[in-house]
């Protein structure tokens, strides 16, 4: 593993390691990424091997084992996902995009470090023995089905890729898994969603929950197998089955287990459940349970805004369609009681990935321009920051700073907290 910074004032910086350097190995194991070396280097006594510019060396470091060498290392070599979801949101982005949008990505790894959802389909045995020597857990995992036959489908895989195995082994050796569930009608709901969570649930306690999200369709779809949309009327039936489920685990197990992505409650124009049925919030990035958060968020908030603005200002918050209603039902009204203070929703039709897509995080800066550029904005615009990669850049690799030179206004992202609003106003 290639050195690319060295800490100031560090151990590495007192070894004399340079910029460069390569890792090989740790006490005679060698380090083949981050995690490797995390690791090994844990320990009080480390031998660590260095490829330098001189040659081999051999660094003997006595340390507690807390502290750290002060070495960055390379980033990861990310896994290619050889899986063929139908519902696989790169296969549905336009041409034209930038490369990594179009890469697939399916990496354990990744899961433990960043919370991404992998398949397990292409985790070998190998692997598995990392997982549990390492302790790599929390793990999210993507399931969407149980049923092989379904499974196949939905994965675009033609082999039994042993899930069910590869999970009672984790399971079984204390890695702590979330698992998801993307809902497609008529493929995978009905008895086979009542056989995925019933198979699932036979890892409790360590397979900790299950999210039902439902499948998001673009109008790039071209080649790709035939799935219907989620509607109204189908989330309100889901989010009735799903609550039943909820309820069932909860009187046996103390806990919901099976929890429903926030745009079933959107999409059926529903209230969020109570803080409480969300249990620790375990896949909130996941969109569940990320409205209910933001909004008890907001409650609290809310008694520390200003009664009156010194100087008049005014503020344009943007959304998208499916979070229209909510923000102008729970979050304007406290907002707009605060005197010399005026706020507008700006909602944002996404052109890009067409009608059916109706969330903030897939809105681009071009789609936001458009519906933006016509509208009186005030001093400054606030974006939701899903929508951006880095707080920096649109899926469209438009960024906040050009969006906000072509507005002639300035643009900020909020995080799920509208605290941050008259901070910006720039009184």
């Amino acid at each position: 593993m290639k050195i690319k910074n060295i800490e100031p004032d560090s151990i590495a910086e007192q070894l004399g390691l340079q910029v460069g350097d390569k890792v090989l190995s740790i006490n005679g194991n060698a380090v083949r990424d981050i995690l490797d070396y995390r690791f090994f280097v844990a320990d009080q006594t480390v031998e660590m091997e260095v490829l330098t510019s001189a040659g081999r060396v051999i660094f003997d470091i006595e340390k507690e084992y807390e502290d750290a060498l002060g070495l960055d290392l390379e980033d990861l070599e990310i896994r290619f996902c050889g899986n063929d979801c139908p519902f696989c949101f790169v296969d549905q982005n336009p041409a034209g995009m930038r490369d990594t949008l179009y890469f697939r990505d399916e990496d354990f790894r990744l899961s433990f470090l960043s919370g991404h959802y992998v398949t397990l389909t292409n985790l070998s045995k190998r692997d598995m023995n990392r997982i549990v020597e390492q302790q790599l857990s929390p793990l999210f995992v993507s399931v969407h089905a149980t049923e092989p036959e379904v499974r196949k489908f939905l994965f675009g895989i033609k082999h039994d890729d042993k899930l069910i195995e590869k999970l009672a082994f984790l399971t079984g050796h204390g890695i702590e898994i979330h698992t998801q569930v993307v809902l497609c009608p008529e493929v995978n709901d009905d008895l086979v969603l009542r056989k995925t969570i019933d198979d699932l649930a036979g890892f409790l306690p360590q397979l900790r929950s299950v999210s039902v999200v439902p499948v998001g369709l673009t109008k790039h779809r071209k080649g790709l197998k035939e799935l219907k949309a989620v509607t109204s009327d189908y989330a309100e039936q889901y989010l009735d089955i799903i609550e039943a489920y909820a309820k069932e685990f909860q009187l046996k197990h103390q806990e919901r287990f099976v929890y429903a992505g926030d745009e079933f409650y959107l999409i059926a124009k529903r209230d969020f459940p109570k803080a409480e049925c969300y249990d620790g919030y375990y896949q909130v990035e996941n969109g569940v349970g990320m409205f209910r958060y933001m909004l008890d968020l907001f409650d609290e908030q809310k008694s520390e805004f200003p009664a009156k603005l010194s100087v008049a200002r005014k503020a344009t918050l943007v959304t998208a369609e499916l979070a229209a209603p909510l923000l102008r039902k729970k979050i304007l009204p406290p907002l707009a009681a605060v005197e010399n203070f005026e706020v507008e929703l700006a909602v944002v039709e996404n052109n890009f990935y067409g009608k059916s897509i109706h969330v903030t995080g897939l809105l681009t800066g071009q789609d936001i321009y458009a519906r933006l550029c016509q509208m009186a904005l005030g001093d400054v615009v606030f974006l939701p920051g899903n929508c951006l990669k880095d707080n920096e850049i649109f899926l469209d690799d438009w960024t906040i700073f050009q969006l906000s030179e072509k507005l002639s206004c300035p643009v900020v992202a909020l995080q799920n907290d509208f605290s941050e609003i008259f901070p910006n106003l720039n009184l």
